[in-house]
């Protein structure tokens, strides 16, 4: 009798284990797209924060020492296995190069040439159309007419969303600095998604942080100096943007670029504008107009034209 019942018990009891092993993994892998968008938008916020208590490539140059040094210990400790081969450690600089110093350099300097916030967001909301060309060719990655279209309507919603707070102006220099970021955050997404798929993500994000340390401390002694003020406002922001942003928001991105096509992951890049314009209403004491409510609504469609039913791409 107890073995007929411990027969019976055990398929069952190991299809149950297995849905619900299914249903937390389900629950985790969207658990990592909903993490991402604002954490991604907090950096904004507590950029724009930093950004008028210092200088704001120090804070930038400092971000990714105290980041490197973070992560490097939390790797050491966790005994993640390190990268083996020169080239793949040159992979990994570069890539930190580029998502890291080329981008978020590119941007600073772009807002200290007099580009609008909105509108440097806007033309890094560029991205997701970016990748989702280039990786067609260089991946083989395949997108449907509804991936496509859904791409072309989230940038629509970033448009409408931030099309109210754009007051235009600027220098061309600094327009130059943020294509160079819209340069860097595409290319290193692409250069991530190709290079950067086998290595362990602690151990690798530590490199890449080293890497935007050693090229961003010269631009920012050239570029109003190393020193930051011992102030709340600068030290808060240095200690936000180098762990949850240089390492936590950079770690949602290799997952998502591991778990899914590289249009479709940065198509989430559409939800942090507007996201963005709703966390500064109670930070920054930022209202929040029509506009940006139906560019959220309208993004979010693109989004879900673009990710809901993608295949994950093999291995």
């Amino acid at each position: 009798m107890s073995s007929e019942a411990a027969c019976t018990e055990g398929p069952a009891g190991g299809v149950q284990g297995r849905r619900r092993a299914w249903t937390a993994g389900r629950a985790a892998a969207a658990a990592v797209p909903v993490a991402f968008v604002p954490i991604w938008s907090s950096g904004y916020i507590v950029g724009t924060i930093g950004a008028h208590a210092g200088p704001t490539l120090a804070l930038v140059a400092w971000r990714f020492v105290l980041a490197a040094a973070v992560l490097g210990v939390i790797a050491v400790a966790t005994r993640a296995p390190w990268p083996r081969g020169r080239a793949v450690y040159a992979h990994l600089l570069v890539s930190g190069v580029l998502l890291q110093t080329v981008q978020l350099g590119g941007v600073f300097l772009g807002l200290g040439h007099g580009v609008p916030a909105g509108l440097s967001s806007l033309i890094l909301s560029a991205c997701p159309l970016v990748v989702a060309a280039a990786a067609v060719p260089l991946f083989a990655e395949r997108l449907t007419a509804r991936q496509w279209a859904g791409l072309v309507v989230g940038l629509l919603g970033v448009l409408v969303a931030v099309s109210g707070r754009l007051s235009g102006g600027g220098e061309l220099t600094g327009y130059a600095f943020t294509g160079l970021a819209l340069v860097g955050l595409a290319v290193g997404t692409l250069y991530q998604k190709r290079f950067g798929h086998s290595v362990d993500l602690r151990t690798g994000t530590t490199v890449q942080l080293l890497g935007a340390a050693v090229t961003c401390l010269p631009l920012a002694a050239a570029y109003g100096g190393l020193d930051l003020p011992m102030t709340a406002a600068a030290l808060g922001s240095l200690a936000w943007l180098a762990t949850v942003n240089s390492i936590v928001a950079l770690l949602l991105l290799f997952v998502l670029l591991r778990r899914s096509s590289g249009g479709a992951a940065t198509s989430l890049l559409y939800l942090v504008p507007p996201v963005t314009a709703l966390l500064a209403v109670p930070i920054l004491g930022q209202d929040v107009t029509a506009g940006v409510a139906a560019g959220m609504a309208v993004s979010a469609v693109g989004v879900l034209l673009v990710t809901v039913g993608e295949r994950r791409p093999a291995g």
